[in-house]
């Protein structure tokens, strides 16, 4: 990375003349508009300059791919940006895209396709940590898509759908061991309606974990597929009880704001969409398969859907980050 290395020697000469346009701002950090460069002191890593110098842990990997992911030693000069950088991870090449993995249920022992095996789900966790993904959250995508933040280059969003039990049982302690977040649509006829469904007590603790909690319709039907003989007055009123009453009720009972919206089975229409916008959702995420760039329409979100497999081939070509052009 040759542009980084001269990037780095350049601020390195300018910390250490002290040149004109970088203000001292501690003993061991100056800083121009763009950059910072500090001396790493003993104990300094990545996440601990990002909580100092950048407003959150959750923003080391601006400093991690910057260093080309060297470790930090005391007494090294790192280059930390304080501007925003690559907006839409746009490159000479091409420019990136995020992919956005979707799960339903976890256990033991897989029931179906859709029930994925707790040593599965560990694996691919696993294999995202080992290989540089770093997990996000639909705020930070959501800003992506507005062109108004950089992502980390590996950038991941994993939901998992509809509000199964095996959510708090065997998804959030995987997660949290292997520093990921996760987001959970949740319809909500199904809170509470039995062994295998999640509590509202249990949702609020989820999200007091720091796990996003969002919308998935009321019942879980196609939203694009309307009943036999639906009329005009009818399908206004089912797409505000599925859509805009869902999210007064998880707010309500939740707490907190309810921005993001998921279609069931990935089914939406113009009509949809526009009910969606309208009651305030941020982002829609439908199904189709596929990695989304910025400029995709955020009511249109692709998805990947991950199902029970033997090994992770299929889940490797899943995490698509960038597209040539």
């Amino acid at each position: 990375m040759g542009h980084r290395l001269l990037l780095l020697l350049g601020l390195v000469l300018l910390l250490g003349a002290c040149a004109p346009g970088l203000q001292e701002v501690r003993e061991d950090a100056r800083t121009s508009e763009d950059f910072m460069v500090v001396v790493a002191r003993e104990g300094d890593t990545a996440e601990t300059l990002a909580a100092r110098y950048l407003k959150g842990a959750g923003r080391a990997w601006m400093i991690t791919e910057l260093r080309d992911a060297a470790p930090i030693k005391p007494g090294d000069v790192v280059v930390i940006p304080i501007r925003p950088r690559r907006l839409g991870g746009i490159e000479a090449d091409g420019h990136q895209v995020v992919p956005i993995l979707t799960y339903h249920d976890i256990e033991e022992v897989s029931k179906n396709r859709f029930a994925i095996t707790a040593d599965l789900f560990e694996q691919q966790l696993r294999y995202l940590k080992e290989n540089g993904y770093v997990g996000i959250t639909p705020d930070d995508l959501d800003r992506f898509l507005r062109y108004e933040q950089p992502l980390p280059k590996k950038a991941v969003v994993i939901t998992i759908d509809d509000g199964y039990k095996s959510a708090k049982t065997f998804a959030a302690p995987l997660l949290k061991k292997y520093g990921f977040t996760a987001t959970f649509f949740i319809y909500t006829d199904f809170i509470g309606g039995g062994k295998h469904s999640l509590s509202w007590d249990e949702l609020r603790e989820l999200k007091a974990q720091g796990f996003d909690v969002q919308g998935h319709s009321k019942t879980h039907s196609n939203l694009a597929v309307p009943p036999p003989n639906e009329r005009s007055a009818d399908r206004a009123a089912r797409l505000d009880a599925e859509i805009v009453a869902t999210k007064q009720l998880m707010e309500s009972r939740v707490g907190g704001k309810v921005d993001y919206f998921a279609y069931p089975y990935g089914g939406f229409d113009s009509e949809v969409v526009a009910k969606v916008k309208s009651a305030g959702y941020k982002v829609g995420f439908g199904a189709k398969k596929g990695s989304n760039p910025f400029f995709i329409g955020r009511y249109r979100l692709k998805r990947y859907n991950v199902f029970m497999e033997k090994d992770l081939t299929k889940f490797v070509k899943m995490l698509q980050t960038f597209e040539k052009d």
